[in-house]
């Protein structure tokens, strides 16, 4: 019988640190999701900007090339 009970407060003890476990690794995930929604919201705004910059690039046209500056 006090195997048995033993036993019973091991497994609880284990059971514990898993909880303990899992709750560290869902913040981890959460952190993590986060991150990325950042970090792709970032890349998506670069993303962007560049689009604009080759649309004012685009609108220069080819009255400004090399020869046209005097380089």
């Amino acid at each position: 019988m006090a195997a048995l009970v033993e036993q019973k407060r091991q497994l609880a003890a284990e059971n514990e640190e898993l909880r303990r476990t899992l709750t560290r690794r869902d913040d981890q995930v959460r952190t993590l999701e986060e991150r990325l929604r950042d970090l792709n919201q970032r890349r998506r705004d670069v993303i962007k900007r560049i689009d604009e910059l080759i649309a004012q690039v685009d609108g220069f046209g080819p009255a400004t090339s090399v020869e046209d500056a005097g380089l």
